[in-house]
């Protein structure tokens, strides 16, 4: 079947378990919660494949997992979208990345802790396994939960190929992975936080939020989106940067997986970054509603997201 398999996205980087806390009350801190804790699968890489997988696309996913019930479990949840999972490596000795969040009624972040010691196995054989499903790959997504030079390897590989390559940092502490390696690269997904630890520069308006992204094109990255919670999305390329308006639901945490999936879905579909942002939107919004096979070009109503559309 792997053989068959043709035009697909290669995804790269961390697949674990999520474990959720969330209070029902507002939260305070020092003391015990009354909330639901839940567990789900995770991982920015995983994510993203899983999403691509639902939308009927050909994805191969390379991540390490322990040798453990909870890599048997991510394999076994990952493979139910149609995710080629032969390069979801079960490493002896190890066990599975676990991500622990608390979080207020409201959704809002608190804290988290995450276990992610597996990401530092990468041989070189495990690493040429994937480098060498690049020359077949429409492309390759990479997170940043991988040694940095992992990222290196598949980074230099998908451009000498002409590959596109679409990043994002995961969080401001591995967000410094990236720095001095973006040249080159297609697109940067990044949050405020991550893309001021990117660019060396501080924000203090959003105005800073686009000279932080036309920095970074100025730089060597193709194209840059930022997604601002509230304020909507900042988006920039040598053209200039635009804005689009925050979606009724802003986009955090795993939707953000979900809004970078119907982007790299979008490639081959939409021209533009603000249509591609479109269909990135519609999927942020559509992941928080279903699970399942997605239709999101209905979706995708393009008139009327555009007349929104600021230009800068």
């Amino acid at each position: 079947m792997l053989e068959g398999m043709s035009e697909y996205w290669l995804c790269v980087g961390g697949a674990n378990v999520d474990v959720q806390g969330v209070t029902i009350a507002r939260l305070l801190p020092g003391t015990s919660n009354p909330g639901h804790v839940q567990q789900a699968a995770g991982g920015v890489a995983r994510n993203v494949a899983e999403n691509l997988g639902w939308l009927g696309q050909e994805v191969q996913l390379f991540t390490l997992l322990g040798e453990d019930a909870d890599g048997e479990w991510l394999r076994h949840i990952t493979a139910k979208s149609g995710v080629a999972t032969h390069g979801m490596f079960l490493i002896p000795g190890k066990s599975t990345g676990r991500y622990l969040a608390i979080r207020d009624l409201d959704g809002d972040l608190y804290a988290a802790v995450a276990d992610m010691d597996v990401n530092e196995a990468w041989t070189d054989a495990l690493v040429q396994s994937g480098v060498q499903r690049l020359p077949q790959a429409a492309g390759l997504f990479m997170d940043a939960n991988l040694p940095q030079m992992v990222m290196q390897t598949f980074l230099q590989e998908a451009k000498r190929l002409g590959k596109k390559v679409i990043v994002d940092p995961v969080s401001v502490k591995k967000a410094e992975k990236w720095r001095g390696m973006l040249n080159g690269v297609h697109l940067l997904i990044s949050s405020i936080d991550e893309i001021e630890q990117l660019s060396g520069q501080s924000l203090y308006s959003f105005y800073d939020v686009e000279r932080c992204a036309r920095k970074l094109v100025d730089e060597g990255i193709g194209n840059v989106m930022v997604i601002c919670g509230d304020a909507g999305l900042c988006l920039c390329d040598q053209n200039g940067s635009s804005w689009l308006p925050a979606p009724p639901n802003p986009i955090r945490e795993t939707a953000g997986d979900a809004f970078a999936a119907g982007v790299i879905y979008a490639q081959n579909k939409a021209a533009s970054l603000a249509e591609q942002a479109a269909y990135g939107i519609a999927l942020a919004e559509l992941s928080t509603q279903q699970t399942g096979m997605y239709d999101i070009d209905h979706l995708v109503n393009r008139k009327t997201f555009f007349a929104s559309t600021q230009k800068q």
